[in-house]
C-alpha cells in the first residue's frame, strides 16, 4: 500500500490523501478550489489507473467539496460514515456548511459506512471506526497490517476537531478518543496539519485536552 498526500492548497483545503494497492482509493477531496491541481497530480500518480473510491471521513465542505469535480473525473464510487452521508448526499448547505466556504454542493450517492465495515483494497484492508463528536457520523479508517490510521477531523497531530458546529459533541467526541485509545496507532494521518509518526500519543494528547485522562 502506498500512501501520497495530495494537497495543492493546504491553507484552505483538508488534507487529501491517494492510497494505492490492488484498489485505489482517495480519502477527502477538499474544497475543490484546488481541484484541476489535485486532479492532475492524483492523474499523474496514477498513471491510467482508475480512482476506485472516495472515501469522506465527514460532511463538512473542506472535506467534500471538491467531490462533484473528482467525479466528473474519475468513475469512482463515494462511501461516508453512514450518519454523514445523508447531508453530502442531499447538499444540505447548513451541516455541510458550503455557504461558508462559498461554495454549495451537488446531490451525489454516497454509500454509508458503519462500523467495523471494510474497505478492500486488496493488499490492505481499512476498517472503518464511527467516530462521532466532530460530525454526528465522522469515521476513521484504520488499516491493521501497518497500524496506520486516516482519521479526519477527529484527531490531530497535536489537537483534535472542534465541536461547536452543527452535530458537533464534546462527550461524543472524548468517548470516540477513548475507543481509538484502545488500538495501536503507529501512523496518524489527520484532516489537517501534519501527518505524526507516534499516533498514540496523538490521541493520548487528545484526550487530555478534551479533559478525559
Amino acid at each position: 500500500m502506498v500512501i501520497c498526500q495530495i494537497n495543492a492548497d493546504p491553507s484552505f483545503d483538508s488534507n487529501i490523501y491517494l492510497i494505492i494497492g490492488g484498489r485505489t482509493a482517495l480519502i477527502d477531496t477538499g474544497t475543490g478550489g484546488a481541484n484541476p491541481e489535485n486532479i492532475a497530480g492524483i492523474k499523474k500518480i496514477l498513471k491510467g489507473k482508475n480512482l476506485d473510491m472516495i472515501i469522506l471521513t465527514h460532511f463538512h465542505y473542506d472535506h467534500t467539496g471538491g467531490l462533484s469535480g473528482m467525479l466528473k473525473e474519475f468513475d469512482s464510487e463515494v462511501s461516508a460514515g453512514a450518519g454523514d452521508a445523508p447531508y453530502i448526499m442531499g447538499g444540505d448547505p447548513i451541516y455541510t456548511m458550503s455557504g461558508m466556504f462559498g461554495g454549495e454542493h451537488e446531490p451525489v450517492d454516497v454509500i454509508g459506512l458503519t462500523e467495523d465495515d471494510i474497505v478492500d483494497l486488496g493488499d490492505h484492508r481499512l476498517r472503518v471506526i464511527n467516530t462521532p463528536g466532530h460530525t454526528c457520523g465522522g469515521i476513521c479508517l484504520y488499516d491493521e497490517i501497518t497500524h496506520s490510521l486516516f482519521s479526519g477531523d477527529t484527531v490531530f497531530s497535536r489537537g483534535v476537531g472542534r465541536t461547536d458546529f452543527p452535530t458537533g459533541s464534546a462527550k461524543e467526541l472524548t468517548e470516540s478518543l477513548r475507543k481509538l485509545s484502545g488500538i495501536d496507532v503507529k501512523m496518524l494521518y489527520p484532516g489537517h496539519s501534519d501527518i505524526s509518526s507516534d499516533g498514540n500519543e496523538a490521541v493520548r494528547y487528545g484526550l487530555l485536552m478534551m479533559g478525559g485522562l
